[in-house]
């Protein structure tokens, strides 16, 4: 989504940066609604959407940015007025900012996945070479094993009278 912005913004010859993210509050709708919030109250829109959105973008805090939108917008409206405009433009902001930042976080979520499916992809397991010397090393190994008789293979087997007797004499 940031990427697509980015393109866009390049397109319209604005630079990276501030600019980007200003162009990303257009994507989110924002610049739309403060332009049409902007014309009802009879503000030139032209000149003061992109003005404001710049005041939004740079203020350090809350309070700043409210102090900001009140100074700018107290030349157009009653003091009346005032606070809730300015109220209503700095949650529209405020929402449009969350959705950008969880749009952003998204994308760098799919951009992880997306790399470590790279790395992934990257990583070939080799398969072990067994020279011809270390297989008839194996092979013979094998032979020997698969020779082994019933009493190779059981040298201590089960005899009960033996068992009963030894059992007797440990008593």
């Amino acid at each position: 989504m940031l990427s697509l912005v980015s393109r866009q913004c390049r397109q319209r010859g604005r630079p990276a940066g501030r600019a980007l993210t200003l162009c990303a509050m257009e994507s989110s709708g924002f610049q739309e609604w403060l332009e049409r919030r902007l014309n009802a109250l009879e503000i030139d829109s032209a000149v003061y959407t992109a003005y404001i959105q710049g005041l939004l973008q740079e203020e350090e805090n809350d309070e700043d940015r409210l102090e900001a939108l009140q100074s700018v917008l107290c030349a157009f409206l009653e003091e009346v007025s005032l606070d809730d405009v300015c109220q209503e433009i700095f949650k529209k902001w405020c929402e449009a900012e969350k959705s950008l930042q969880s749009q952003e976080k998204k994308e760098d979520e799919i951009q992880a996945i997306a790399s470590m499916m790279e790395k992934q992809a990257q990583i070939v397991v080799k398969p072990k070479e067994i020279s011809e010397e270390e297989k008839r090393r194996k092979a013979a190994v094998l032979a020997q094993y698969a020779n082994i008789t019933d009493e190779e293979e059981y040298p201590f087997s089960y005899n009960p009278a033996v068992n009963i007797i030894e059992d007797i004499l440990l008593i």
